[in-house]
């Protein structure tokens, strides 16, 4: 983890804060090996690639999936429509599945060792 993505998170307001934060530690604890870049303005996970990212607004935080559309979504989870990128908007009273949300980071990462 890096100064300046730190700097992100301590800037947080909450409760954007609260989600971002968790949801940056489920990823670290998915894989320990992520590499975390802030790029394009937010907090960006890769292993051999570009694999999820975290970016927050004003109603909800996301965790975005490079190849989100070739993850299979049981839980049904990721919404977008795009021809390969995929999220999971979490509101921000709501809890995060965490158990749903890292089994789609273990697919996101068997498919960045392909």
């Amino acid at each position: 983890m890096t100064n300046t993505v730190d700097t992100w998170f301590d800037e947080l307001a909450e409760p954007q804060g609260r989600l971002l934060s968790e949801l940056r530690e489920l990823i670290h604890d998915t894989d320990s090996g992520f590499v975390e870049t802030l790029k394009w303005g937010q907090p960006c996970y890769s292993l051999n690639h570009l694999v999820c990212y975290l970016q927050k607004a004003k109603g909800h935080v996301v965790i975005g999936f490079q190849h989100g559309a070739n993850l299979a979504d049981t839980d049904r989870l990721l919404v977008g429509e795009g021809k390969t990128m995929r999220h999971v908007k979490i509101g921000l009273t709501d809890m995060i599945d965490r158990e749903g949300v890292r089994s789609l980071i273990r697919q996101a990462i068997e498919f960045d060792c392909r």
